[in-house]
């Protein structure tokens, strides 16, 4: 089944952060992990809408699954927990608290897959929310899995077609 990734566009919110807005956006949002944001304060949240794409209109969502890229701030923060909620608006899909050390990674919460449609995945807000100091976010983003709607007709601009059995009803 085919999937596309989706990423920030917007921030609605954001608080104890280095960056905001769209400086925060540009730097989780461009798939070079070589760009973060930093948070910096023990009460830190941000907030992201995300882009559509046309990739999934007219399909069924099969599933959602958001993802975060980053690490400790050092070695001396060993691990801190992030707490990722997935939103439709204001409504809380779900929720999960992501594990990062100071290496590198990409955590994802479970893969979601309750009543979803293509305007539901175009509502999608994430809250990112660290419990402590000292975390490197630099992406995020969320991977869409989607069967394809099926095509009704089939067009020929040239060409033959051979039907060794059966009948063709126009």
């Amino acid at each position: 089944m085919p999937t596309v990734i989706i990423r920030p566009d917007a921030s609605t919110s954001s608080t104890g952060f280095d960056q905001s807005g769209a400086n925060l956006v540009s730097r989780i949002n461009d798939n070079d992990t070589g760009t973060f944001v930093i948070n910096t304060n023990s009460t830190s949240e941000f907030v992201v809408e995300f882009n559509n794409d046309n990739a999934y209109s007219g399909a069924t969502i099969n599933n959602v699954v958001v993802s975060i890229t980053g690490n400790t701030i050092n070695s001396k923060v060993s691990e801190l927990g992030v707490e990722m909620t997935l939103r439709d608006g204001s409504s809380s899909l779900q929720s999960s608290i992501l594990a990062f050390t100071p290496t590198e990674s990409t955590e994802s919460g479970a893969a979601y897959s309750t009543s979803l449609t293509p305007s539901v995945v175009d509502a999608f807000v994430v809250a990112v929310s660290p419990a402590a100091v000292g975390i490197v976010i630099k992406e995020v983003f969320i991977t869409v899995d989607y069967t394809a709607a099926s095509s009704t007709y089939l067009t020929f601009s040239e060409g033959k077609i051979t039907l060794p059995s059966g009948k063709v009803t126009i």
